[in-house]
């Protein structure tokens, strides 16, 4: 080979070499930064809302033991409860994963009841029901849209609702 070629081959490869090097560094930069944005999680589930029951207790102790008081706090008889249950647990009842439990079609149905028979916050029931306010903010209108597709013959909502 010529001295030329030579020369022209060794520039060639330190070219190739810089360019190599140059884009580790960028990548190993763009890592960090894109590292540091990523905002950390200082808690994923908070500890009060794995402990389950409190609420379950109260609701069941109240359907069975006292039904008029139920009837107060849900707007509802225990019957008709039963009967909107029977009719929207398909449509809103999900299947346990590996990493949660499910919540419950039941407890859906009455965080919704509660909070359209009070108007009471979603960080309220967040509290009382031991559900987060992300679930709550899907689960109201996920079973308010279950009971209107549900009851759509005996419920009638004028066509100016939707304008």
């Amino acid at each position: 080979m010529s001295r030329a070629m030579l020369s022209q081959n060794t520039r060639l490869i330190t070219v190739h070499t810089t360019i190599k090097a140059v884009t580790k560094i960028l990548c190993v930069e763009i890592e960090r930064a894109i590292q540091k944005k990523k905002k950390k999680r200082s808690v994923w589930v908070r500890t009060w809302l794995q402990r389950k029951g409190a609420t379950n207790s109260i609701f069941k102790e109240l359907y069975d033991e006292d039904p008029r008081e139920y009837k107060a706090v849900m707007r509802l008889t225990t019957e008709q409860v039963e009967i909107l249950l029977n009719l929207i647990a398909p449509k809103i009842q999900r299947d346990d994963t590996l990493m949660r439990d499910a919540i419950p079609a039941r407890v859906k149905l009455e965080i919704t009841l509660v909070y359209l028979s009070s108007g009471i916050s979603y960080r309220l029931l967040s509290v009382f029901f031991r559900v987060s306010k992300a679930s709550i903010i899907k689960i109201i209108p996920e079973v308010c849209a279950a009971i209107n597709e549900s009851l759509k013959d005996y419920i009638k909502v004028s066509i100016f609702f939707y304008s």
